[in-house]
């Protein structure tokens, strides 16, 4: 019996169909684990939600970053744009001496991939026209692959290649900007449902 059961398993599965490895999954409903170790501006993790928006004198928008050692890898989110804010992102990086790598923007009106090919030095691979309206949400799913990167905001795909995309990736940053420096009054960004899988 045990052997008719695995034989009907084994016909019903798609042929090399594997479950992707989940290596994150973030809830946001109590204070951030001690990975997420540094960041400007206010965070704030709860009820299901990553909130930050910027605060005091120094003009940069806030951002709030994780280890997460990766080269290929699927990253899944949704955000949200509060009053002023104006776009979001999520950036990858290398070690303190390489920098930043890549970097997913997604504005109001446009959707940016932007690469890091030495320290220092920004090239942008891509940039498309987008809707993204504020106070609602929308929805990120990233594939890094290789030297490309290719995701889908809502329903509009993006994708784009350089060979320093494939370096690998030690920690990534969730931000962009809130509005301002007035704080909360100015605007604030949101992150939830946040998912890392192989």
């Amino acid at each position: 019996m045990k052997t008719i059961l695995l034989l009907i398993v084994l016909l019903i599965s798609p042929v090399g169909a594997v479950e992707p490895r989940v290596l994150l999954e973030e809830p946001f409903t109590s204070e951030l684990s001690k990975d997420w170790f540094w960041g400007l501006g206010a965070w704030k993790a709860e009820k299901g939600i990553l909130r930050g928006f910027e605060s005091g004198p120094r003009r940069h928008g806030p951002v709030k970053v994780r280890r997460m050692p990766l080269r290929d890898a699927v990253v899944e989110f949704e955000f949200r744009l509060e009053g002023k804010a104006t776009f979001a992102g999520i950036i990858f990086n290398g070690s303190q001496e390489r920098g930043h790598i890549v970097h997913l923007v997604m504005a109001k009106d446009a959707i940016r991939i932007i690469s890091h090919p030495t320290k220092g030095e920004t090239k942008e691979l891509l940039k498309v026209p987008a809707k993204l309206a504020a106070g609602e949400w929308h929805r990120v799913r990233l594939e890094l692959r290789g030297a490309s990167l290719s995701a889908v905001v809502d329903d509009q795909k993006v994708s784009a290649e350089h060979a320093c995309l494939g370096e690998e990736k030690l920690t990534f940053g969730l931000g962009g900007d809130s509005g301002g420096p007035e704080g909360e009054k100015a605007g604030a960004l949101e992150f939830r449902k946040l998912k890392i899988s192989l």
